[in-house]
């Protein structure tokens, strides 16, 4: 990346998951107006800030890491970073508006002194073809920041990640356990829909977790065998 030093350069890759593909990332029903913004933002139709908003367990940070690791954007210099992270006095974004695409997660828990530096590097992008996007697990209405700068969060183009609705839980576990290439019986997932948390890292933790179980307990996936699994 020019004009990013090789020690920047490994302190926000800290954390950076090179394996999420937006192929893996469960888009429910009432999703599917991310993903068609989304598609427009990788493909260029649009130039934009973006602000995400999700709560823990929605996926707000896989789905980052895979639009940053998107193959439409590999020619391009693009940068992750965690600013929940980013604790000590010194100006981390110094130069990063030559980059075409940046961003920042959980932007929620900036640190106080880091307020105005990205209301700076914000107002540097105005000036430049860099797209911003950033990710909170809240929106900028509760955040108690510099005025100045929950005003330049709200200017953004603004997007919730919902939470999986009772009618997509079936979905997503057959989504699951299709990408983890798990051949389970139709009455199992059933099961599971009904006793399974309502978030995406839950649901596939939970998949992972059972074939694990499986394996070491040499047990067929059935019906039985997960409730003996999550009973334990």
């Amino acid at each position: 990346m020019k004009n990013v030093n090789r020690k920047k350069q490994l302190f926000f890759d800290f954390g950076r998951d090179y394996e999420a593909n937006l192929d893996n990332f469960f888009f429910s029903s009432k999703n599917k107006l991310l993903k068609s913004e989304l598609e427009n933002f990788l493909n260029g139709a649009v130039s934009q800030n973006v602000f995400l908003t999700a709560s823990n367990g929605n996926g707000k940070t896989f789905l980052l890491n895979s639009i940053l690791n998107h193959e439409l954007l590999q020619n391009l210099q693009v940068i992750y970073i965690d600013v929940a992270l980013l604790k000590q006095e010194k100006n981390y974004f110094d130069e990063l508006s030559n980059l075409d695409l940046i961003c920042l997660d959980n932007v929620d828990q900036t640190a106080k002194p880091l307020e105005v530096q990205i209301f700076n590097l914000i107002n540097q992008c105005k000036d430049s073809s860099t797209n911003l996007l950033f990710a909170s697990s809240h929106h900028p209405d509760s955040f108690d920041f510099l005025p100045d700068l929950v005003s330049r969060f709200k200017a953004f183009n603004q997007y919730r990640i919902n939470a999986i609705a009772d009618d997509d839980v079936v979905d997503c576990l057959n989504f699951v356990a299709s990408k983890l290439k798990l051949n389970y019986p139709e009455d199992l997932i059933n099961y599971f829909s009904t006793r399974i948390k309502r978030d995406f890292l839950s649901i596939k933790t939970t998949m992972q977790d059972f074939d694990k179980f499986l394996y070491s307990e040499q047990k067929q996936p059935t019906k039985m065998s997960a409730a003996s699994f999550l009973k334990d």
